[in-house]
C-alpha cells in the first residue's frame, strides 16, 4: 500500500516544479517584451528623424541646384553681352537690374503691372469658371457631349494668336479684347483637365452609392468634386502662364498700358534693358502665382487621381 501511494508526493513535487518554471519563463519572456518595444519605437523614432533630415537634404539640393542654374544663366548672359557684336540688341544682367530699379523708383512699373494683373485675373477666372462648369454640364449629359465634340475640338484647333486681331477688332480697344484672350487661352487647358478628371470617377463607385440612395447632388460632392480636383488643380496651374500668354498678346496688338505694352514700345524703342526687365517682371508674377496655386493643391485634402476602369456614362 505505501509504495502505491508514493509516487503521488514526487508527482505534485514536479507539478508545482513545471509550475514555478512556467512562471520563470513568463517572467523572463516578460522582460525582453518591454525591450523589444522600446527598440522598436527606437528604431521608428531614428526612421522618422532620418525621414526628415533626407528631406530637409532634398530640399537643399534642390535649393543649391536652382541657384547654381540661375548663376549659369546671368553669367552665360553677360559673357554673351560682351563677346556680341552689338551689345546694346543683347543689354546685361547688370543694365537690365538697373532699368528694373528705375522702374520701381519712378513708379512706372505699378500702373503697368496693375493693368495686366487685372487683365490676367478676369481672364483667368472667367476662363476656367467657364472650363469647370461646362465639363460638369457636359458629364451629366452624354448626348450633349456627343453633339458638341466636334465644335470644341474645332474651335481648339484654331491658333488663338490668329483670333487676336479679330478680337480686338469685335471688341474695340479696351480691357475687353485682352480679358477675353485670356480667357481663351485658359478655357481649353482647364476643361480637358476637369473632363479627364470626371472621367477617372470609377463606374462601380457610382453604382455602390446609388445604391445607398445617393442622388445626383451627392455624386457630385461626394465623389465627382472630390476625383476630378487633382486634374482641375494641375489645369489651373498649368494655365497659368496661358493667360499671361493671352493678355500680353492683347497688349501688343492694341494697348496703351501693360507689361506687353511696356515690352513692345520698349523693343521699338531698342530699350533692351527695360524689355528685359519688363519680361522678368511677367515671368516672377507668373512663379508667385504657381507657387500661391501649388501650396493651395496641397493644404487641400483632396484624394489622390485614381487608376483603373473610369466611369461611362452620366452621373
Amino acid at each position: 500500500m505505501s509504495s502505491r501511494l508514493d509516487p503521488l508526493p514526487t508527482v505534485l513535487a514536479a507539478g508545482c516544479r513545471s509550475t514555478e518554471r512556467q512562471r520563470g519563463v513568463t517572467l523572463i519572456q516578460g522582460q525582453p517584451g518591454s525591450e523589444h518595444e522600446a527598440a522598436v519605437a527606437a528604431m521608428k523614432a531614428r526612421a522618422i528623424a532620418l525621414h526628415q533630415t533626407g528631406i530637409r537634404l532634398n530640399r537643399a539640393i534642390v535649393a543649391i541646384g536652382r541657384a547654381l542654374v540661375i548663376v549659369f544663366i546671368l553669367g552665360s548672359w553677360a559673357l554673351a553681352a560682351q563677346l556680341w557684336s552689338d551689345p546694346q540688341s543683347l543689354s546685361d544682367p547688370v543694365s537690365v537690374l538697373s532699368a528694373l530699379v528705375e522702374l520701381v523708383k519712378t513708379g512706372e512699373l505699378w500702373p503697368q503691372l496693375g493693368r495686366t494683373l487685372l487683365e490676367v485675373f478676369v481672364g483667368y477666372a472667367a476662363g476656367a469658371l467657364a472650363a469647370t462648369l461646362l465639363a460638369l454640364g457636359l458629364a451629366s449629359a452624354r448626348s450633349a457631349e456627343r453633339v458638341l465634340g466636334p465644335f470644341l475640338l474645332a474651335v481648339y484647333s484654331i491658333p488663338k494668336i490668329a483670333l487676336a486681331p479679330l478680337i480686338v477688332m469685335w471688341f474695340g480697344l479696351g480691357l475687353a479684347p485682352k480679358m477675353i484672350l485670356a480667357a481663351s487661352f485658359v478655357f481649353f487647358i482647364v476643361f480637358m483637365n476637369a473632363a479627364a478628371g470626371i472621367e477617372s470617377v470609377k463606374r462601380e463607385q457610382i453604382d455602390i452609392l446609388r445604391v445607398m440612395g445617393a442622388g445626383r447632388r451627392a455624386l457630385l460632392l461626394k465623389l465627382v468634386v472630390p476625383t476630378m480636383m487633382p486634374f482641375l488643380l494641375l489645369g489651373l496651374r498649368l494655365s497659368i502662364p496661358e493667360a499671361m500668354t493671352g493678355a500680353v498678346i492683347g497688349e501688343f496688338i492694341s494697348a496703351n498700358q501693360g507689361l506687353g505694352y511696356l515690352v513692345y514700345s520698349a523693343s521699338n524703342e531698342l530699350n533692351m534693358a527695360v524689355s528685359i526687365a519688363a519680361i522678368i517682371v511677367l515671368v516672377l508674377v507668373v512663379g508667385v502665382a504657381d507657387a500661391l496655386l501649388g501650396a493651395l493643391e496641397r493644404s487641400l485634402p483632396w484624394q489622390t487621381i485614381m487608376d483603373g476602369t473610369t466611369a461611362r456614362g452620366g452621373v
